[in-house]
Order: structure tokens, then C-alpha cells, then sequence
């Protein structure tokens, strides 16, 4: 892999797409079928939403799209902007593509290709939430990656380790650890929202 990145890495991101290709597999066009409930993905959405703001007229990546049920989400409440998603798991992307010919999905690996434009608004929801091999340095490469080609603000949803239950599979961040990363080495311009929805963090950074 370029720029230095491990075989663990490559390892954890083929661990990633086997994850939510057989999930898919299983359970389909539903929120199980990115391992989530209906109910825990409309809590993220609504939180997001509320977040960033009003999307209408600029332009939104949304980072591990998956199958762009937040584009749909989005679209559902009538708001018209420009949206492209993109995904490390083909099978997504492509069921995204056929459910909203309109929008853009793109299979994409940021930290092997980078990105080649910015956006108003980012938003990265539950994309790191699987414990694979580096995912710690990923999710530290991608945000600076995607704060870097964000206008406006980058809008991340993320599990935290103050919960009442947990799962080995689950990827967590303690807050003091994120807080302690993003104003150390990203900005100082942030907002951490906690325990709203439970066991979750919900973090923007500002431009």
C-alpha cells in the first residue's frame, strides 16, 4: 500500500468489506444489513441533522455512506443539495447507486487516494464503529484527511467507552482521548456532544 501504510491496515480494511458484504448479504436493503436498527440509525440521523444544520445548496460527502440511506433520509425531509457518498465496500456502493440514480457514490480509499475536492459539509456517521486491525490510526488519518477538504465543518458520529454495555467487536473511544486528539492536532474549534444517544458521541469540528 502507498505512503507507509501496515498489511495490518490492508488486513482491517478486507476484515471491513467481508463485515458489511455478508450482512448485506443477509439481511438486505435494511439497517441490519450495515448492522444497524432501525431505530438506533434514525436517532444518529436526527442528531446529525441537527448538528450541521440545513443542508439546501451545498455540497455534503458523506464518509462511509454505505448504501446512502442518510442521502435518503435527507431527501425524505426535502432538502435539495450535493451529495456525494463514498465507501471501501463495492457491494454498498452499488446498491446505493441503484437506489438514488441522482446522487453520486464512489468506491474510494481516502488514505490510499486522498480526495480531490472539497465539500461545504462532511459527515461521518457510525463509519468507524467495527474493532479491526488499525483502526485507531485510520480514524485519526481520515479525520485530518476529511477536516483538510471540509469548507465548513465535519460532522462525526462515534461510539464511546462511557456506556453501559460492551461489545469486543466495537471500536470505542474514551472522550478525554478524543478531545485530547482533535485539539491537539486538528482544532481547537469543536463541539462534543455526549450520551444523547446513549454510548455514543456526536463531535463537530469548525472551520
Amino acid at each position: 500500500m502507498s505512503r507507509g501504510f501496515s498489511e495490518m491496515d490492508r488486513m482491517g480494511k478486507e476484515e471491513v468489506v467481508r463485515f458489511y458484504r455478508w450482512h448485506l448479504r443477509d439481511f438486505g436493503d435494511t439497517p441490519m444489513g450495515v448492522r444497524w436498527t432501525e431505530e438506533g440509525q434514525k436517532l444518529r440521523y436526527e442528531k446529525i441533522l441537527q448538528c450541521m444544520g440545513d443542508p439546501s445548496g451545498k455540497r455534503l460527502l458523506d464518509f462511509g455512506c454505505g448504501k446512502g440511506d442518510f442521502y435518503g433520509f435527507l431527501k425524505g425531509r426535502g432538502y435539495r443539495f450535493d451529495y456525494t457518498g463514498i465507501d471501501i465496500t463495492p457491494e454498498l456502493v452499488e446498491l446505493g447507486r441503484r437506489k438514488f440514480p441522482t446522487a453520486r457514490f464512489e468506491v474510494l480509499d481516502i488514505e490510499e487516494e486522498g480526495l480531490r475536492e472539497d465539500f461545504d459539509i462532511v459527515v461521518v456517521i457510525g463509519t468507524f464503529n467495527l474493532r479491526v486491525a488499525g483502526i485507531k490510526d485510520t480514524f485519526r488519518t481520515a479525520l485530518k484527511i476529511l477536516y483538510s477538504h471540509a469548507r465548513e465543518a465535519v460532522h462525526l458520529n462515534c461510539l464511546s467507552s462511557v456506556r453501559k454495555t460492551r461489545d469486543p467487536e466495537l471500536f470505542m473511544l474514551a472522550p478525554d482521548e478524543l478531545v485530547a486528539f482533535v485539539s491537539g492536532e486538528i482544532t481547537g474549534r469543536f463541539r462534543l456532544l455526549h450520551g444523547e444517544v446513549e454510548g455514543e458521541m456526536f463531535l463537530s469540528l469548525y472551520k
